[in-house]
Parts: structure tokens; C-alpha cells; sequence
């Protein structure tokens, strides 16, 4: 039983060399567990910490006094030999012993002023100081600066925020036991400490309140409620305190006999005498003691592992980062650095690699096919067929292409420029997914993290500029690619596909289509009308006579919507005999040219002059009289059938008869001035309905071309080259020394991983000094 209360008292003093070991470190590496004592300025914190300690040590004086954090650390040791009875030491002094307390102060106050110098201001460079006492209990205290809400004299204005800060960085650690100490002649409602600590631990579970001042209170008030935690609760509780005044600091008093009237005030007074065993300095130090044993022994798992797991990090990034003492070739060194590049690169993309970021998020591969299918695929899919075509659009176009001919046929022509039209559109889209493919490889190559690769930071960026170069090498011929892809389906509109609706599937659908229409008019109407013979409420009288009205009219409607419905199919079927009848009259059209090319051929050079080609052996301008050879007719004989051009005939006729005025032809003509027919519109939803058949056709090709076009030209290409380029241009005897060079960072830093090391490791053989800790 002995041997385990040894056990559980050494825990703080393993604590306490924890703390020194990490005190070299700017910040510790592990949240130790401590009791940190907050206080507004004058709450007596000095005092309760000199009560615990039995001795005058810190500095006293106006405004604030206490600047830096100073970490106390208390042993229970007696003395040995002829040496003195109580000292304290310095951590930034090892090995010199103070044994005049007063100096202990002086040493506190220089050592603080050497780090934040004379004007008041504040530091977080704590002071280490341990006390061996054989009248103190092993114990760990951190005094910080008291809050404080105005700056005076030369102070920084700011000085309140710093010294909030700074308690903050304390408290808001999990490990921290927080003695918040208020004065009981303040309302406790206006306590900054337990404000504070409130914040941080909203619970109370990790807090002890301490009130001092209680010989100081107004006569008839009392702190009773409170220290028995009727008014505030705290898991730890609350313990009352009398300090000595400032007189008696004046006058010298022993704390030894503040403690001892400080005893005989609780024992006298008539209401706290019922709790005197559960107040004062000497009951404070016993619950701090055991509380943080209690603290440390629940701690000191979690501390064991998180050690052990640092000093496994620390030890594998210094091996990441090598030991440039060995004597390795660097051209063996290099070689190795650029094959695992390349093999870090080909798993990215291939979803090869494992670790955290495999589970968390896309990556590599993954985002390439994200980019292909989610992004350019749903884009192209949500491209309209027929975005950007009006159907002024489409009539300008069809009319064009008609020319100078009046069809209701469509022209192939129009349906052929506006198909091009549109497949031109997929062509951005496709080449911007060039562009994302292109910069996702850039990312793998810039996010690829090998070990050896860290030292080096030349070496680094040469690679990242050689793999560059060669995505953009190979970024060029995808690029082309993807153009001349929408280019060979602008070069040939295919209407012969399998896939494509064809004219006469497109006819029947919109003639489908309009009477799905007409019908669901009709339903809207005959619904319309029940709807308002439900509504009206007629008289009973009236009722029979509105029935017959209702039924006469619905009649009617019906009579009227037949007639609509056969006129519709009339229509519809007299549109296809006059597109037939069209056909036919082009066709009849084109047979008669044919047949004036072959008499213009026939009548050759004698039809200029409007004469029929004669027989050369039956006719002669020889044979005929000389007068009636050289004398020109006035007028043309019927028998002769001179002809006539028919521009001359135009002439004669416009000048012999009074010309109409046409008015001018306007500058622009579009189809917004134009008035539209009924078959004009027959013509543009028949067109709009070819379009959005072919357009789908040619999104379907694109949407599976281009991914396997990008793999091929650019993802594919830069897998098997990278190797080759990264040899070729970096492995050169003359640049190893350049590219192996280490930076001052990596240098500095594995410096500091070798410090971090021994602190931990150091750490580690100190907790494992723990075996037994039961109470």
C-alpha cells in the first residue's frame, strides 16, 4: 500500500520533466497536464500561490507584475547534508541554486525584463522554476498575468487582448485544471476568472474556484451559499481562502503565521467554522495535489500513445529526407528519384495508389472520367438541337436556299447548312474538355509527393517543367484531333443513317403530332363547357330550357369540331398532294430546260441572229437576188419567223404600255417583314424536327470520340513518354551536382526533426518509467 502511494506521488514529478524536457521547444509538442491559475489584477493570486509554496518569492508592486507565464514546479524533498533546507532553481540556469527567496524574485523580475523589457509589455516565453521543499507537496502551478481591462502608463494599449490571448493559449488546452480565483468581496457575477474559465469549460468540469478575501467582506454578508455550491456549480468545487494583506506583506509576516491565523479564522467564525476542514491554503494544496495525480493518472495513456505515434512521424520524415553524410552514387539517387515519380504518376491515373486521400475525395483517374462524364458529358446532353435557331432563322435559310424557285419542298440545301451549323457548337465544349483533362494532369504532377523528392528543390521543378512540356506537346495533336472530329461531321451530313428520322417518318410524326393537339383542344373545350354547366345554379324553372339550350349548342360544337377535323385532314392530305405535285412540276421544270440546252446546241451560230439552221446543199445566199440579198426588211415576214429575244420583247411591251409603280425593293429583306404561311410553318417544324434527329446522332458520336480521343493523344501519350523525357532531359552528369542540391530549408528542418527526435524520445523513456499507478 505504501509502495503504491510512492507510485501515484511520482506523477507529477514525471510531469515536471516532462515539462522540462519540452521547455527547449518553442511550443510544446504535447498538451502536459498542469493547473493553470487565472485571476483578475489584486485577486490575490500572489498570494495564494505563495501561501501554497510557504515563502515570499514573486515580485510584488503596481499594475501588472506578472508578464510571462512562470511554470512552478514544487518537490517534497528534505534536505541532505549540511545544504541549505529550501531552494529554488532556474531551468535557464541549471545547476545554480537559490536559496534567498529574495533573490528568486530579483531573478524572476530580470528575467522577465530581459525578454519583454521595462514598459510592462507581455511575453509567452514561460520562466521555469522549481522549489524543493520538504514542507511543500509535489505539485505543478502555472502564475500568468492577471486580467486586466485598461492599459495605463506606458503600457500598450492592446495590453488587455495580449493578456487575454495568452490565457486563452493556456486554458483552452484539455489537459489544463483551471484555478480560477475570484475575491469574495466582488459579486461573483462579476468574477473575470470564472467568466473565463466558462468559456473554455462551459461544464465546469475541469475548473476549482478558490475565493480569497473572505476576513475582508461587509459585516452581515458571507460566502457560505457559495462555497457550498448552492449559488455556482463546478465539479471540483469551491475553496475559501484569507491571505495576508498588504500590511502584513509590509511588515514582514511569516506565511507560516498567516497560515496558522488563517486556520483560526475558519475555526472561529460562526458560520464557516461548520466547513473549516474543507477551507484554507494547506486543504487547497492536499485537493490541487490530488487532483492533479487524479488528472496526470487519466492522462497518461493518451500522452503514452500520442509520444510513441510523434516520435514515429518524426523518425519517417527524417528518413524521407535522407542523410546527405552517405555516400551514395547521385546518379543511381537520381534514376530512383525519377522512377518513382513516373510510377506515382501512372498510379495516380490509374487509381493504383492508396492512402487517406483514396477514401476522402476523387483523385487521379477518377477525376478524368468525373470530367468526361459529368461535366463534358452532361454539358453536351444539355445542348438544345436547336438552340440559337429562330424560326426567322430557319425560314431565311430555306428561302435561300430555294433561290429564285417557289417550292413548298424542302431544299436539301437548308437542312444541310443549319445541320452544320449546329454540330459546330459541339466543337468548344469538346476542346474545353481538352483543356480540363489537360489541367487535371498538370495537378497530378504538381500534387505527387515522393519522399526522396523533398530534399531537392531544383530537382523538383525541373521535372514539373519537363512533364509540362511534354502535356503540351501532346495536348497540340488532341487538340486537332478534336477539331477535325467535328469537322468530318460538318464535311458530311448523312441522312442515310439508320438512325436519322428520314422526311417521311418526320411528315407523319408532326401530322401525329397536330392531331394530338387538335384533340387535346377539343377535350379542353368540351371540359370547359361541362365546367360551366356545373357552376351555374339556375332556378328549377329554368333548368329544362338551359338543358335544351346546353344540348343544342354542345351539338353544334360537335358538328363544328367534325368540320374542323375533316377540314384539318384535308389540309393535311391536300399539303402532301402539293408536295407531290411540286416534285412533279420540278421535275417538268427540269425536263424543259433540258430540252432548250439541246436546241440551243442545235441552232448554233445562225440562232443568234434568230435564222434555223439551213441545208447547206439546198439553200445559199448565192442563189438568191442581189437586192433581195443586201436589202434589209423594214418589217418581218409571217413566212419568215424572225425571232425575237425576249428582253427586246419586255422592252417593246413596257415602253408601249404605261409602267406600274412597284415601289423599290428594300436594302434588307428578312423574314420578320415577310408574312408567313401556313405551310411555311408546316416547313419550320418539320425542319426543327430533322435537325434534333441528326443533332442526337452526332452529340451520341461525340460524346464517345472525344474521351477516347483525349486518352489516346494526351493521358495515354504522356504515360508511356514521361519516362523517356525525364531520362533524356535531366540525366546529365554535368547537372547532377544541381539538380541534388539540397535547399537551406531541408537542411534546417531535419535539424529540427533531430531535436524533436531526442526531446521525444527522451519523453518516451521517461513515461515508460511508470509501471505501477493505482491508488
Amino acid at each position: 500500500k505504501k509502495k503504491t502511494s510512492h507510485t501515484m506521488e511520482q506523477l507529477i514529478p514525471v510531469i515536471n520533466r516532462l515539462q522540462d524536457v519540452f521547455a527547449v521547444v518553442e511550443s510544446a509538442p504535447l498538451d502536459l497536464p498542469q493547473i493553470v491559475v487565472v485571476g483578475s489584477q489584486s485577486s490575490g493570486k500572489s498570494s495564494v500561490l505563495e501561501s501554497i509554496v510557504g515563502r515570499d518569492f514573486l515580485p510584488r508592486g503596481a499594475g501588472i507584475v506578472t508578464r510571462r507565464p512562470l511554470i512552478l514546479q514544487l518537490f517534497n524533498k528534505a534536505a541532505q547534508g549540511s545544504g541549505p533546507k529550501e531552494w529554488g532553481e532556474f531551468l535557464h540556469q541549471p545547476g545554480k541554486k537559490y536559496a534567498d527567496f529574495d533573490q528568486i524574485r530579483q531573478e524572476i523580475e530580470n528575467e522577465t525584463n530581459r525578454v519583454t523589457g521595462t514598459n510592462k509589455g507581455i511575453s509567452n516565453v514561460p520562466i521555469n522554476l522549481r522549489i524543493y521543499s520538504p514542507s511543500v507537496l509535489n505539485l505543478t502551478l502555472v502564475d500568468l498575468p492577471g486580467l486586466t481591462q485598461v492599459a495605463v502608463g506606458d503600457q500598450p494599449r492592446d495590453i488587455p487582448r495580449q493578456i487575454l490571448e495568452m490565457i486563452l493559449q493556456f486554458i483552452t488546452k484539455p489537459n489544463s485544471i483551471i484555478l480560477a480565483v475570484s475575491p469574495a468581496n466582488v459579486d461573483l457575477a462579476n468574477s473575470d476568472a470564472l467568466k473565463l474559465a466558462k468559456e473554455v469549460d462551459p461544464e465546469g468540469l475541469r475548473t476549482i474556484g478558490v475565493l480569497t478575501k473572505l476576513d475582508l467582506m461587509d459585516k452581515g454578508t458571507d460566502c457560505l451559499d457559495i462555497l457550498q455550491q448552492r449559488v455556482y456549480q463546478l465539479r471540483l468545487g469551491f475553496i475559501g481562502c484569507v491571505n495576508r494583506s498588504q500590511q502584513d506583506i509590509n511588515t514582514k509576516k511569516s506565511v507560516q503565521l498567516a497560515r496558522e491565523q488563517e486556520n483560526e479564522f475558519f475555526q472561529k467564525h460562526p458560520l464557516y467554522r461548520q466547513i473549516a476542514n474543507q477551507c484554507g491554503t494547506q486543504y487547497l494544496t492536499k485537493t490541487l495535489n490530488k487532483i492533479l495525480m487524479h488528472h496526470i493518472r487519466d492522462c497518461l495513456p493518451d500522452l503514452r500513445q500520442r509520444v510513441n505515434s510523434m516520435l514515429s512521424s518524426t523518425r519517417q520524415e527524417i528518413s524521407a529526407l535522407g542523410d546527405p553524410r552517405l555516400n551514395k552514387s547521385k546518379g543511381a539517387l537520381l534514376l530512383h528519384i525519377i522512377n518513382a515519380f513516373v510510377h506515382d504518376f501512372n498510379a495516380t491515373i490509374d487509381g493504383q495508389l492508396n492512402g487517406e486521400q483514396a477514401t476522402e475525395e476523387l483523385y487521379g483517374g477518377a477525376r478524368i472520367n468525373y470530367i468526361f462524364n459529368d461535366i463534358f458529358g452532361n454539358y453536351v446532353d444539355s445542348i438544345d438541337a436547336i438552340g440559337g435557331l429562330t424560326e426567322d432563322v430557319i425560314q431565311t435559310t430555306m428561302t435561300n436556299a430555294r433561290g429564285t424557285r417557289a417550292s413548298l419542298f424542302i431544299p436539301e440545301e437548308s437542312f444541310t447548312q443549319l445541320a452544320q451549323r449546329q454540330v459546330k457548337i459541339l466543337e468548344e465544349p469538346a476542346l474545353r474538355c481538352v483543356d480540363l483533362v489537360y489541367d487535371e494532369l498538370q495537378r497530378i504532377v504538381n500534387c505527387i509527393e515522393i519522399n526522396e523528392l523533398r530534399r531537392f528543390d531544383n530537382l523538383r521543378e525541373n521535372i514539373v517543367r519537363v512533364v509540362n512540356d511534354l502535356l503540351r506537346r501532346c495536348k497540340t495533336p488532341c487538340q486537332d484531333m478534336i477539331t477535325s472530329l467535328v469537322e468530318l461531321e460538318i464535311a458530311h451530313i448523312n441522312t442515310s443513317h439508320p438512325d436519322f428520322i428520314g422526311g417521311g417518318d418526320a411528315i407523319e410524326k408532326i401530322l401525329k403530332r397536330r392531331a394530338q393537339r387538335q384533340l387535346q383542344r377539343a377535350e379542353q373545350e368540351r371540359a370547359g363547357l361541362a365546367q360551366k354547366a356545373e357552376v351555374h345554379d339556375l332556378p328549377p324553372e329554368l333548368q329544362g330550357k338551359y338543358q335544351q339550350e346546353l344540348s343544342k349548342q354542345t351539338k353544334t360544337r360537335d358538328r363544328e369540331r367534325a368540320q374542323k377535323e375533316k377540314e384539318a385532314a384535308e389540309r393535311d392530305l391536300q399539303i402532301q398532294k402539293q408536295l407531290e405535285r411540286e416534285r412533279e412540276r420540278e421535275r417538268e421544270r427540269e425536263r424543259e430546260r433540258e430540252r432548250e440546252r439541246e436546241e440551243t446546241s442545235k441552232s448554233g451560230f445562225w440562232g443568234l441572229f434568230g435564222g434555223a439552221k439551213k441545208d447547206h446543199h439546198s439553200s445559199s445566199a448565192s442563189q438568191l437576188p442581189s437586192s433581195r440579198y443586201n436589202q434589209r426588211p423594214t418589217q418581218p415576214q409571217p413566212s419568215q419567223a424572225q425571232p425575237v429575244s425576249i428582253s427586246e420583247e419586255r422592252e417593246r411591251k413596257m415602253s408601249s404600255a404605261s409602267q406600274p409603280n412597284l415601289g423599290k425593293v428594300p436594302g434588307s429583306v428578312t423574314m420578320k417583314t415577310k408574312h408567313k404561311s401556313e405551310n411555311e410553318d408546316f416547313q419550320t417544324e418539320l425542319i426543327e424536327l430533322l435537325l434534333k434527329s441528326y443533332f442526337k446522332i452526332v452529340r451520341k458520336n461525340i460524346k464517345d470520340k472525344v474521351p477516347k480521343s483525349i486518352m489516346y493523344f494526351l493521358v495515354n501519350n504522356s504515360k508511356e513518354q514521361i519516362q523517356n523525357e525525364l531520362v533524356q532531359e535531366l540525366y546529365k552528369e554535368d547537372r547532377f551536382g544541381t539538380l541534388l542540391e539540397e535547399s537551406d530549408d531541408v537542411a534546417q528542418r531535419r535539424e529540427q526533426l533531430e531535436q524533436t527526435t531526442k526531446i521525444l524520445t527522451t519523453a518516451q523513456r521517461i513515461l515508460n518509467e511508470i509501471i505501477d499507478y493505482r491508488i
